[in-house]
């Protein structure tokens, strides 16, 4: 949630106008801002689209990669094939149902 306190009256027209509290994040996230607050501009909305899907491409591009961590540390990271990622997966899902 927003850092900013919320007035009462803001509140009420927030809810005239179907703007979530969670929406003012995404709003100071995403918009320019200006004198006394922010504006969502098309350029902005633009601007984001652009910024997820070059998201989604990376997360796309990382399936499938393994990195080991011990301690704290980062011991190695490599492609797991899909043996080596079933066989993962599956004790992951035995040590949570033992649990």
């Amino acid at each position: 949630m927003t850092e900013c306190d919320i007035t009462k009256h803001a509140v009420q027209r927030m809810a005239q106008r179907s703007i979530d509290e969670d929406d003012l994040d995404l709003i100071m996230l995403i918009a320019t801002e200006v004198d006394d607050g922010f504006i969502v501009r098309e350029k902005d909305c633009l601007a984001a689209e652009r910024k997820l899907k070059a998201l989604l491409n990376k997360i796309r591009r990382l399936s499938g990669k393994r990195v080991v961590i011990d301690g704290g540390r980062v011991i190695t990271a490599y492609r797991a094939c899909q043996r080596t990622e079933r066989r993962l997966i599956r004790g992951t899902e035995e040590r949570s149902l033992a649990a």
